[in-house]
């Protein structure tokens, strides 16, 4: 019987994602958010004075439609987003003052997060995995459209 690394490697992913949503979670709580507020509220603080679309967090982030809704109006609704323009689905959210100062902390928390998990890592080994991993998550979009879109068979691009 062949390995199965991608077992492997989806349980090792699964595992480090539930991790990282564990400590959103936890460093959140104090603001009544939990992790996926945290990572709208990432993306909207990366994006800066663009703001984010409903849509584009749907998009990027790989959270179900209804769900962002859900967090986009939580968020709203503690003062930490505003919004500017467009319809329900096209308008752009950004940050408020009060919404900034709570990314930032994330920012931090973050930051100290990566320090601390890569502390004992060289940095070309760091820079190697990065470089594997952009080319597995390439490999598994072209996966999920070979095997998901209809496209058994079809040439790769």
């Amino acid at each position: 019987m062949k390995e199965n690394r991608f077992e492997l490697f989806d349980g090792l992913i699964a595992s480090a994602g539930k991790a990282l949503q564990r400590i959103k979670s936890d460093k959140m709580k104090k603001y009544g958010l939990g992790s996926t507020h945290t990572t709208c509220l990432c993306k909207l603080g990366r994006a800066g004075k663009a703001g984010v679309t409903q849509k584009e967090l749907t998009e990027q982030e790989s959270i179900d439609r209804a769900q962002v809704s859900r967090v986009l109006r939580d968020l709203e609704e503690k003062a930490l987003v505003r919004t500017e323009g467009g319809t329900a689905y096209k308008k752009r959210y950004h940050l408020t003052e009060k919404g900034k100062k709570i990314f930032a902390e994330i920012n931090d928390i973050s930051l100290e997060i990566n320090q601390y998990v890569s502390r004992e890592i060289p940095e070309e080994e760091i820079r190697i995995f990065y470089q594997v991993m952009e080319r597995i998550d390439c490999n598994l979009k072209k996966a999920e459209r070979k095997y998901c879109g209809g496209m058994e068979g079809a040439a790769e691009k």
